[in-house]
């Protein structure tokens, strides 16, 4: 039998959270000190580890050691500068396998906000005193980001070489490195790393639905005239 312990450690080392976010200012991005990876016109990626050391004498309920499992979860962030109040995490949409969300410049202020912010989009289940918060700490290096992002394009290590003018031993420590940290590289894995269809189709909806609710109002407004 596992002790808490044992336990605490296999769920620190296996919880990985692909985090990609729209239309946040870079200004905020760099305030958090956290390699953002473009993969898009003003959409970043980074892969983040949950530190469950500050909570080694904390007790984990089972439903949440059951519940939650090795495969990394994907977490889009539109970020909306049009809203002063305080966007919380309990309109959360459902998008294939993935979770969409918005924030503001409230959850980008600090590491602490940020962490809070995304530990409770990723692990709601998970009840902690308020005063209480779990660091998010950076998976993959912006080089090991660069590589994947190239072995999602197609490219093979050969060519991810020549393109970075690196060797072909250096490629292949890279994406072992990213292996041990990740798991298997699939194909599954990289569409959720650098696919944007799932965040651009959102902002998409909630932009049209925006345009579509004005015109509205606005044959409201002369057909009352």
């Amino acid at each position: 039998i596992q002790t808490m312990r044992e336990r605490d450690h296999l769920i620190s080392e296996n919880v990985t959270l692909i985090v990609k976010l729209l239309g946040a200012p870079v200004h905020l991005m760099n305030s958090l000190s956290l390699p953002f990876f473009g993969v898009a016109e003003n959409i970043a990626v980074l892969t983040l580890n949950p530190n469950f050391d500050l909570m080694r004498r904390k007790v984990f309920s089972e439903h949440y050691i059951e519940t939650y499992t090795l495969a990394p979860m994907v977490l889009n962030l539109v970020f909306d500068s049009g809203t002063n109040d305080q966007i919380t995490a309990d309109s959360v949409a459902q998008i294939a396998e993935t979770k969409m969300a918005h924030c503001n410049a409230s959850h980008l202020g600090n590491i602490e906000e940020f962490s809070t912010y995304i530990i409770t989009l990723a692990l709601p289940n998970l009840r902690l005193p308020e005063d209480f918060w779990i660091p998010v700490e950076s998976r993959l290096t912006l080089r090991e980001l660069e590589v994947l992002s190239l072995v999602y394009q197609g490219l093979s290590s050969k060519k991810i070489a020549q393109s970075l003018n690196i060797s072909h031993r250096t490629i292949e420590l890279h994406r072992q490195n990213c292996a041990a940290k990740l798991g298997p590289i699939t194909p599954l894995l990289l569409e959720g790393l650098f696919s944007t269809k799932a965040i651009e189709t959102y902002h998409w909806g909630i932009l049209h639905g925006r345009k579509t609710n004005t015109g509205k109002c606005a044959s409201l407004t002369s057909a009352s005239l």
